[in-house]
This record gives C-alpha cells, sequence and structure tokens, in this order.
C-alpha cells in the first residue's frame, strides 16, 4: 500500500510536531530539579546515573582545554592519552569553548539535538517497513513514548529494565545523554542505507545519464561514501550499536539469500562498506582497551552482565508481549505478503536477544541497545492486525489502542519522574540527593581549583565530590567513579579510611596535591594529622589543603 506525497506531508509535519513535543517533555523533569534545589544549593544539571553522565562531562571538560585525547580522570595515576575514544565528548567540549557556553548546556542541547535526529530517522525507518499509516503512528508513538512495568517492578521489589538501561528504550534515551541517542539514530540510518539502497544496482544497468543530469555512478559512489561515513560516525559515538548493526545485517542478507535463492548484491555491497568504515574503529577500540594499562584496568572492572529474564520481560511490559504477536503474525503471513522490512525488525529482534544472553561475553547489557525499535513496530504490527481482524466494535478497537498507548506514556512519566523523588530529601542529610546537587561553597571551592590546578593534579575528597572534581575543575579525583577509577574499591575504601581517621594521608597512594574537607567529608569522620598540611583555599565551611 503507498500513500501520496500529500500525505506523506502531512505525516511528516505530523512527525515533528509529534517529536518537538516529546523532546520538550524530557526537559521538564530538569526543570523541575532546579526549582527543587534547597537554599544554598544548586542543581548540578543530571538527573540519571550521575557517575556515568559526570564522567561524560568530564571528557567534555578536557576537548574544553583544547584536548583531542582521552584521559580518564576520575583516576590519579598518570598516563598517556588514546585518541577516537568517546571523541564525541571531547568534540563536544571544543564546541563548548568555541561557543562560550558551560559543559552541562551544551550536553543539554547535543541531548536535544541527537534526540530530535533519532526521532526523524525512527520515523523514516518506521515508513520504510510498513506502507499502514495506522501502523505507521502507532508505532511511532509507541517507540517515542513507551516503557514498560517498572512501577509494577517495584512495587514486588524486582528491577525491571527500563528503569536502569536508558539505552534500550528511546524515551530513555532521549532523556539520559546526547550519545544514546545519536548513536540509535545512526544505527537507523545504516540500517536503511543497505536495506533500501537508493539506488539501481550495479550502476552500470544505467550506462546513460539520467534526464535530470544524475550520472548513475557518481551516485552509487555517494551513496556508498555516505552508508561508509555513517558507520564510521556510529563506531566512534557507539561502539556496540555498530556491532549489533553487524549482526542484525549478517541475519538479514542470511535471509534474503535463503528467499531468493541469489546473492543479494544491492545490499552486499553497501554492507560490506559499513562493515569496512567501522571495523577499523572497532579493531582499534578493542586493541587500545587491553593494551593500554588504564583502560584495560577500566574495562576489567566494566563489567555489565546480561539482566535477568524476568527484568526483561517487565522492561518491555506490554510492548514485548504484543511484539510476540507481531512476530507470529510476520511468520504465519504468506511469504509474499511479507515486506522486506517486516523479516529485518523481526531478525532485529532475535538477534538482539540471542546477542543479549550469549554466556561467553561480559558486557552483554550493552547489546540490548535500540531493542525497544524493533519491538514496536513488531507491537504495532501485532495489535493493528489482529485488531482489524477481530468482531469488536471499532469504538472498543480504539479503546484498546488507546490503552496501550496510555499504559506506554505513563510507564515512562513514572521513569522520567522517578529522579525527582529522589530530589525531595535535603542533600545535606541523603548521599542520594546529595548527587545531584552542589552546595553553594563547593562551587566556590571547584571554581579555585579549576583557576590553580592543572590536569596532572589530583584532588582527594569524598567519594561524592570526588565524582565531580574532573568535569567542574579539570583535575584528577584520587577517587570518584567505580569504573574509571583503577582499582575503584580499593581506592574508596583508602578514601573513607583516611577520613575516618585509620590512616595517615603519607601512606594514600599517589599522594594528591590538594584534600577537600568539608561537610561532605565530616560525615565520614576527622583524618589524622591534616591541620599539619597548609590551607590554600578555604570558605565558611571548606578547607582545601595542599601536600606538596
Amino acid at each position: 500500500m503507498t500513500v501520496s506525497p500529500q500525505v506523506e506531508s502531512k505525516a511528516w509535519r505530523w512527525a515533528i510536531g509529534w517529536s518537538v513535543a516529546v523532546l520538550g517533555l524530557s526537559c521538564l523533569p530538569y526543570f523541575i530539579a532546579i526549582f527543587l534545589a534547597p537554599k544554598g544549593w544548586h542543581f548540578a544539571g543530571i538527573l540519571v546515573n550521575p557517575y556515568d553522565a559526570h564522567s561524560y562531562l568530564a571528557k567534555m571538560r578536557q576537548g574544553f582545554a583544547g584536548s583531542w585525547l582521552l584521559h580518564l580522570t576520575h583516576t590519579p595515576e598518570p598516563h598517556e592519552g588514546v585518541f577516537m575514544v568517546y571523541i564525541f565528548y571531547l568534540a563536544l567540549g571544543h564546541l563548548a569553548r568555541l561557543a562560550h557556553l558551560p559543559l552541562i548546556v551544551v550536553f543539554h542541547l547535543a541531548r536535544l539535538v541527537a534526540g530530535l535526529m533519532l526521532l526523524l530517522a525512527a520515523f523514516r525507518f518506521v515508513t520504510l517497513v510498513t506502507s499502514h499509516p495506522q501502523e505507521r503512528r502507532l508505532a511511532f508513538i509507541l517507540l517515542s513514548s513507551a516503557s514498560g512495568l517498572g512501577w509494577l517492578g517495584v512495587i514486588f521489589n524486582a528491577f525491571p529494565i527500563d528503569l536502569w538501561i536508558p539505552e534500550a528504550f528511546v524515551p530513555y534515551s532521549l532523556y539520559t545523554n546526547p550519545h544514546f541517542p545519536l548513536g540509535l539514530a545512526l544505527m537507523l540510518l545504516v540500517l536503511q542505507l543497505v536495506v533500501w539502497p537508493p539506488v539501481v544496482w550495479p550502476p552500470s544497468a544505467q550506462a546513460q545519464t539520467k534526464p535530470d543530469g544524475q550520472n548513475p555512478v557518481l551516485s552509487t559512489l555517494f551513496y556508498l561514501l555516505l552508508a561508509g561515513l555513517a558507520a564510521l560516525a556510529l563506531a566512534l559515538v557507539f561502539p556496540f550499536a555498530a556491532l549489533i548493526t553487524w549482526a542484525i545485517l549478517a541475519v538479514y542478507l542470511a535471509w534474503l539469500y535463503a528467499s531468493h535463492r541469489r546473492l543479494p548484491w544491492p545490499q552486499i555491497w553497501p554492507a560490506l562498506v559499513v562493515m569496512l568504515g567501522s571495523l577499523p574503529v572497532i579493531v582499534y577500540d578493542y586493541w587500545v582497551s587491553t593494551t593500554h594499562p588504564i583502560l584495560a584496568g577500566w574495562g576489567a572492572q566494566n563489567v555489565t552482565p546480561a539482566p535477568a529474564i524476568g527484568d526483561l520481560v517487565l522492561g518491555f511490559g506490554v510492548i514485548g508481549i504484543l511484539a510476540i504477536v507481531g512476530g507470529w503474525v510476520i511468520i504465519r503471513q504468506e511469504r509474499w505478503n511479507v515486506s522486506s522490512g517486516e523479516w529485518l525488525i523481526l531478525g532485529w529482534a532475535v538477534t538482539s536477544l540471542v546477542l543479549v544472553y550469549l554466556p561467553f561475553f561480559d558486557l552483554q547489557r550493552r547489546l540490548i541497545a535500540g531493542l525497544q525499535i524493533p519491538l514496536c513496530l513488531l507491537a504495532a504490527i501485532g495489535l493493528t492486525r489482529w485488531l482489524s481482524r477481530s468482531s469488536l466494535a471499532s469504538r472498543y478497537r480504539r479503546l484498546i489502542t488507546n490503552a496501550v498507548i496510555i499504559l506506554g506514556i505513563l510507564g515512562t512519566v513514572f521513569v522520567w519522574s522517578l529522579p525527582l523523588l529522589g530530589l525531595l530529601q535535603p542533600p545535606a542529610e541523603s548521599e542520594t540527593s546529595a548527587l545531584f546537587f552542589l552546595g553553594e561553597q563547593e562551587v566556590l571551592v571547584f571554581n579555585w581549583l579549576r583557576e590553580n590546578t592543572n590536569a596532572n593534579d589530583v584532588v582527594l575528597a569524598s567519594p561524592r565530590l570526588g565524582m565531580f572534581v574532573p568535569d567542574q575543575t579539570g583535575a584528577r579525583s584520587f577517587y570518584g567513579h567505580p569504573f574509571e577509577t583503577i582499582n575503584a574499591d580499593k581506592k574508596r575504601t583508602i578514601t573513607e579510611a583516611f577520613y575516618r581517621g585509620e590512616i595517615d594521608l603519607e601512606t594514600v597512594s599517589p599522594l594528591p596535591d590538594f584534600v577537600i574537607y568539608g561537610p561532605s567529608e565530616r560525615a565520614l569522620g576527622q583524618p589524622q594529622n591534616l591541620a599539619a598540611y597548609p590551607v590554600v583555599f578555604s570558605t565558611k565551611d571548606i578547607t582545601v589543603y595542599g601536600t606538596k
């Protein structure tokens, strides 16, 4: 079924309007958090996974300082910088410097731009998978706004994935950071360029120049170049999504060959270009992560196993159930009635689930990225086609469809609102709330450190303040991240033992250049002999000591 250009134009206007509305609503919790800040505190700009988010801001800080080489600044060990790793955030830091904007502002502007790119790429992808307007609209609404049954999991003391794996869900990705939505957008672009090549292949079949003056050979070369560049960008921004894309394309090409009993060259050539475009980055990432001593130490701690099956089922909720219905509908249809896009999303969903639960991979959870997209398409196909064949009155069919949409939206409202519940406690009394705010005097201390330290200086602070040190000052923290601090458990133990007064500063190795002692540190205890070191800066409640 095809639609007229007028309907297509109207559909795109609707999709753009819906996308802008979703992105606007994703900013609302951040504005609420600003107003929730109690007197004497400032909202730090992050609502989801503050440890990781502040590590991204720390990488932006390095770019702001002019670097294109990545250092892990949440660990005190000196080390050589590496190229191409997290280059997206380094580039955002350079952009922030050129635009004279705060890092957190650029972070959120990039989140919104990448989110719009993702939603528009998703709508284009939806229109290629199905030609039915009702299925298109339902699929797009679901993938842009639906979450699972995380609220139900909380009631029963479970931990559904829609509460803690943002990259698996479009709405949560839009809400969390810039690189998740940008990576998913590039992933969809690569899939579209391979599965639906915009040129006739081979170009020699059109030896004559077209009436509009286009040369088919040049058009084909441009298209292949675009596919390669998109794959390169995907590998740089979101390497795990590149691995998922490889697997999806391999399964899809195998299906094409099995279905038509011939090699699908129109898809094989761009798929090879995609592989060649992204493979060098993947190989380099693997090499540097295993040979660079600091990155290897980071990787050894950065283990993300697959979620429990029950958490996955509850995480996708009704969408997951309806996706099974959609998959069954596709399988049961006559082969000639099933589009290539429908087989693609079915293969995508099955392939991702297999990848996530491979038993020999330490980063299984990372391979769940974007899984909600094919599930929402399958759910829309399953629900729409099942209702179209049912004997229910039209008003009941609309009621069921609206109920599914509303249930998904309520799930997202819960996920987006959940961090705000943690902000209701005063940060001076709640360890959780304190991760989202900075005290006014802490801001003064960080401002001084930013002006009086360099990238090689190490700052010892409480684990909470250590999280903020790199992105707020550009210096290193002795401990600040459960993964990016090398030997994190040991360094956290040393940090807490020092502030409790159980060990002397001279036993802390490497010896920090500065020591912060304020309310966050006093909550841990009283250090030994700290007063013997010179005071280099102080506020009413916070003192910064120099050690060298």
